[in-house]
């Protein structure tokens, strides 16, 4: 998928907020499920929010890694995703993704 797909993509789930399976099928389209997000992380056991602090500085790998660690978190914490969204936390992970896509 390029770029420009990729961030209409992105573009519709922020217009679009639904259920996890959105998001994942977001980053499965677009090839980037991370599916060792752990691998990304700087926590162990892994820190939701202290790794969200690291968004300003992510590059779009970390990028795609921290929505996968939202959607795991939500898979073992029924509901994190939906507070996560109403607090702006994924929407900043998304639109960060569109900046590096437009670099």
């Amino acid at each position: 998928m390029k770029n420009a797909e990729k961030i209409l993509a992105i573009q519709y789930a922020i217009d679009h907020p639904n259920t996890e399976e959105l998001y994942y099928d977001l980053l499965e389209r677009m090839g980037d499920l991370k599916r060792n997000y752990w691998d990304y992380m700087s926590t162990e056991p892994i820190s939701c929010d202290a790794e969200l602090k690291r968004l300003p500085e992510a590059d779009y790998d970390l990028c795609a890694a921290l929505l996968t660690m939202l959607l795991r978190e939500d898979h073992f914490s029924n509901g994190s995703l939906r507070e996560r969204q109403e607090t702006g936390q994924v929407n900043a992970t998304l639109h960060k993704m569109i900046a590096l896509l437009e670099g």
